[in-house]
């Protein structure tokens, strides 16, 4: 799988401040420069949007000359922010409360580049190790080809605009995953098409 060795290992749930650093690394490296200011523009004006502004307790934190912090604390404010509005409780890792009661059994935040070259070639299979270790095989593999596909298609046409969606995915099994996200196109370094998605994720199992 190429490319997956220049990202956090998401096998496990991790700290947000030590991902966030990742992350930063990772979408610097392989974004155009050109892209990279006009992604972080537009991040910006994606949360200047967000109707819980009270929520943005990280925008000012990241430093504001370094674009790659500002998509990473800008996407993920706005998607934790409208979190709450789609699904009527707030992301917050693993801590989360869904509002059927039951307890997360995985949570995560995370800004994914794919990209030929530099980043995740296969998104499909990269996803797979972000769930594996956390939801059952079958579960993973499911949610991994809905949310590669999704992704594979908002990546075929350039947009410097971040485009938001969110869908609660109902497992046979019982098992819910809400899902918020914002994805972007842009090109990478070597001239290449690349996509970004940002998004926060809260699987819990669920009996009627």
């Amino acid at each position: 799988m190429s490319g997956v060795e220049n990202l956090l290992d998401l096998g496990e749930v991790f700290d947000v401040e030590e991902e966030m650093a990742q992350g930063v690394k990772t979408v610097v490296k392989i974004l155009a420069p050109i892209a990279l200011e006009a992604l972080a523009k537009a991040a910006e004006a994606l949360l200047a949007g967000a109707v819980y502004r009270e929520r943005a307790t990280r925008v000012l934190s990241a430093a504001d000359d370094d674009p790659g912090a500002v998509i990473s604390t800008d996407t993920w404010t706005y998607c934790e922010t409208n979190f709450a509005t789609q699904y009527g409780y707030y992301y917050e890792g693993l801590r989360s409360q869904p509002t059927t009661g039951d307890l997360p059994v995985a949570a995560a935040e995370d800004i994914i580049v794919w990209d030929k070259t530099n980043g995740i070639s296969d998104i499909t299979t990269y996803l797979q190790t972000v769930f594996k270790d956390s939801l059952g095989p079958q579960d993973s593999i499911e949610l991994s080809q809905n949310l590669g596909t999704l992704f594979a298609d908002r990546f075929k046409e350039e947009s410097l605009d971040w485009t938001p969606f969110s869908k609660r995915y109902n497992f046979h099994d019982g098992l819910i995953v809400d899902c918020y996200m914002v994805t972007a196109s842009a090109h990478d370094v070597h001239d290449e098409p690349a996509g970004i998605a940002s998004y926060c994720f809260v699987a819990y199992n669920h009996k009627a």
